[in-house]
């Protein structure tokens, strides 16, 4: 449980995003001093997902900005090495790419969620890795009108069975399904969907009634829908704040936590073993989904220079517009 929280101490962003090239690894220069110098440095963001995905769109995203800042401002190439769920290329990267500091990955909440439940496919070891920046997202619990409620504060008085269309219990779901749970939820869960995409398909064609999208998917597809009365919010999943406690989403303001429906559903604030299991898998998959790592083990003069270059980029305000 600390591992999970001590992602919370990690570098957020709160950023808006809207083939892959031959790899050719070169290692970077050392000067005298034993420091590394990255001119004429192409550098390796490793994705370990199929092109055209949320993460493999975050890390195209990044790549020029954080080279921007990098002294010498060296390529970074993103390679994607899909397969497992990010599993098959996170655990390539740990076990087959150079530790000479050329080489960083990005991973997701389904490469975090493999990890903290001790998956026997996993190989990587977090531990082992050093983070460099992270990005959050939030997501939205939402329900078909022919639920006849208003709000999540009224999910008591559904008389209809529940059914959510989702992917698999050990990834990005696990966290809404948990929610169900901590709102004692009757949701039969439908698991074995491709993805989000295919599972808001399914919402919309009637074959669930409650469904939940992350941020940027929300706005595109989710939102309209509630303006045109085809979909009710019932809750967002909220964010974990410094004090390890969950608070609303600064992108859903106005739309209440699971704990907010919980006290006004019970009338007392959630605890016990399975509010605290939500608040754990809400800060590794939502507080803190994305996140740019480098080995563990590379020279720290390298792991200092990206280090420098992500505390720079932060603070770049063009980086913050765009």
């Amino acid at each position: 449980m600390r591992k999970m929280y001590t992602l919370t101490l990690l570098l957020i962003l709160t950023l808006f995003l809207a083939g892959c090239q031959s790899l050719v690894l070169i290692s970077p220069n050392q000067t005298s001093k034993g420091e590394v110098d990255y001119q004429d440095t192409l550098l390796t963001m490793v994705v370990p997902y199929q092109s055209g995905g949320g993460t493999d769109v975050f890390a195209r995203f990044m790549t020029k900005p954080l080279s921007n800042h990098i002294k010498n401002q060296p390529s970074i190439q993103v390679e994607n090495v899909p397969g497992g769920g990010s599993i098959t290329g996170t655990n390539k990267y740990v076990n087959s790419y150079s530790k000479d500091g050329t080489n960083l990955v990005t991973t997701s909440a389904s490469t975090h969620i493999p990890y903290l439940l001790k998956q026997s496919s996993v190989q990587y070891n977090l531990d082992e890795l050093t983070p460099l920046v992270g990005a959050p997202t939030g997501g939205v619990v939402y329900g078909s009108p022919d639920l006849k409620i208003g709000s999540g504060f009224e999910l008591k008085q559904v008389k209809e069975d529940l059914f959510f269309a989702g992917m698999s219990p050990t990834g990005l779901d696990l966290t809404t399904l948990i929610s169900f749970e901590v709102l004692e939820i009757d949701a039969k869960a439908v698991l074995g969907y491709e993805g989000r995409g295919p599972a808001r398909v399914a919402f919309e064609q009637g074959e669930s009634n409650i469904d939940f999208q992350t941020t940027t998917a929300y706005k595109h597809n989710i939102a309209p829908k509630v303006e045109n009365g085809e979909a009710i919010p019932l809750y967002s999943l909220g964010q974990i704040d410094e004090n390890g406690e969950v608070v609303r989403d600064p992108q859903f303001p106005d739309i209440p936590t699971v704990k907010e429906v919980y006290e006004e559903i019970h009338g007392v604030e959630p605890s016990g073993r399975v509010w605290e299991t939500y608040k754990h898998f809400l800060n590794a998959t939502y507080t803190l989904q994305k996140v740019i790592w480098v080995h563990k083990s590379a020279p720290e003069s390298a792991k200092n220079e990206l280090k420098e270059a992500v505390n720079k980029l932060v603070e770049d305000d063009q980086f913050k517009e765009d």
